[in-house]
């Protein structure tokens, strides 16, 4: 039954991003195969802050806590503890964690939710954002022992592979519609729901040199004024969380002295969804800049 457990694991886990509801359904095989009362797959960084979010095993009145943007923070010992991709942190770094951090608030979460072991991996680590799988497990698991590190530790592997067999899914998607949005001759970026780089137009490559608007910050776009990125930051946020009536807002942006009201104007729109539950990859904002009139 435990082989076979893991081995439905697996099937889900590679057919994720093919299958509607795939992604909850491989986070649900996971807890199973390794005998853990919950699981989660976590996104954190961006506009959205937390704009992944696949939990599964927690009742609905646990809500607040799974959505919560403090919970999530420096008081988080699991996300707290995360070092480098596919490394496996568990109980002891955990501990370690909350020797030297103010954890109390994730403390009490943790304790009423009933997941007070478990372990994880980040799958996807850069500067900026963060895309991690965990095993949360309660007082009847009981703490991770060796059988359970190494099925977890060959299920992430797995999930490494789902994860970015999805990425270059939701690639080609970008690639074709900027393809038909170069014919425009226009400068637009593509973002997905992590505030990532999904595409960009040859004429929004021309953006990013010094004397221009835009700059990479890790596979993200920012810009080069630090007041006017913050503008930028916050219309990422509505548009992400659907804020925006009409879906469309505007930014002036690279003011000087010889431009006091803006070189550019950076159009931000948001994309029509595709109704399926990808991990966010696919192209959620379009970044227009045009010259200022």
């Amino acid at each position: 039954m435990a082989n076979r457990a893991l081995r439905d694991a697996e099937l889900r886990i590679l057919n994720a991003p093919f299958e509607d509801r795939g992604w909850e359904r491989a986070i649900e095989a996971i807890a199973e195969a390794t005998g853990s009362h919950a699981a989660q797959l976590l996104g954190i960084g961006g506009p959205m802050l937390i704009p992944l979010n696949v939990f599964v095993g927690a009742p609905a009145s646990y809500r607040h806590y799974i959505e919560s943007a403090h919970l999530h923070g420096p008081c988080n010992w699991r996300v707290g503890s995360t070092t480098v991709p596919m490394a496996i942190q568990h109980e002891e770094h955990y501990q370690a964690y909350r020797l030297t951090h103010q954890t109390s608030d994730y403390d009490d979460a943790a304790s009423e939710m009933d997941i007070p072991f478990g372990c994880q991996s980040a799958i996807v680590l850069d500067q900026n954002n963060l895309i991690g799988l965990a095993l949360l497990r309660g007082r009847r698991d009981g703490p991770c022992d060796a059988e359970v590190l190494e099925r977890f530790a060959h299920l992430r592997h797995q999930m490494g592979r789902a994860v970015q067999m999805q990425i270059a899914l939701d690639g080609e998607a970008s690639q074709l519609m900027i393809g038909n949005l170069d014919t425009l001759h226009g400068a637009t970026v593509l973002l997905d729901r992590h505030g990532c780089i999904a595409a960009l137009t040859p004429a929004a490559e021309t953006m990013f040199a010094d004397d221009r608007p835009l700059r990479l910050s890790g596979i993200s776009v920012a810009l080069q004024d630090r007041g006017e990125n913050a503008r930028l930051a916050a219309s990422l946020a509505r548009m992400l969380r659907n804020e925006v009536t009409g879906g469309v807002e505007q930014i002036r942006i690279g003011r000087s002295a010889q431009y006091p009201k803006g070189q550019w104007r950076l159009f931000v729109t948001r994309l029509p969804q595709r109704d399926d539950h990808g991990l966010g990859f696919e192209p959620h904002i379009a970044l227009t800049i045009k010259a200022a009139g």
